[in-house]
C-alpha cells in the first residue's frame, strides 16, 4: 500500500507549480516591458531601430530616459515649443489631437520611469534574479 499515491496530493502539487510558473511569467513580462521601453537602440515614440550614429547625435538620449529618431525628435521639439510658447508651427496636423498625443506620451514616459525607479520594481527584479 505504500506505493499508492494520493491523487489529490499530485493534483495540488501540479496546481502549485502552474501557479508559480504563471507568476514568474507575469514578472518576466513586466520586466521586459520596462527594459524594452528604455532600450537605447530604438526610438521611444515610433519604435524605429536607431543606428549608432543616430543614437550618438540624438538630441534626446538615454540620459533623458528615452531616445528619439530624427523625425520624432523634431516633432517633440515642436511639441515643446508649441506647449510652452502657445504658438503655432504652421503644420496642419499640429492641432489639439496632436498635442494630446504628445502630452500622453510624455505622461507615459514619466510613469514608466517612476515605476522603474520604484521599490516594487526593484523587488521584482531581485525576485527574478533568484
Amino acid at each position: 500500500m505504500t506505493k499508492v499515491f494520493r491523487l489529490t496530493d499530485r493534483l495540488e502539487t501540479k496546481k502549485k507549480k502552474e501557479q508559480a510558473e504563471t507568476y514568474r511569467n507575469k514578472l518576466k513580462a513586466i520586466q521586459r516591458t520596462v527594459r524594452c521601453a528604455f532600450c537605447n537602440l530604438k526610438c521611444s515614440m515610433c519604435g524605429q531601430y536607431l543606428s549608432k550614429e543616430e543614437v550618438a547625435h540624438s538630441l534626446f538620449s538615454s540620459s533623458d530616459g528615452f531616445n528619439l529618431c530624427e523625425s520624432c525628435g523634431s516633432e517633440f521639439e515642436d511639441f515643446i515649443r508649441i506647449s510652452t510658447n502657445h504658438t503655432s508651427s504652421g503644420m496642419f496636423w499640429h492641432k489639439e489631437a496632436w498635442l494630446k498625443l504628445w502630452a500622453a506620451w510624455v505622461d507615459y514616459q514619466e510613469a514608466l520611469k517612476a515605476f522603474k525607479d520604484s521599490p516594487e520594481f526593484q523587488e521584482l527584479s531581485k525576485e527574478l534574479e533568484e
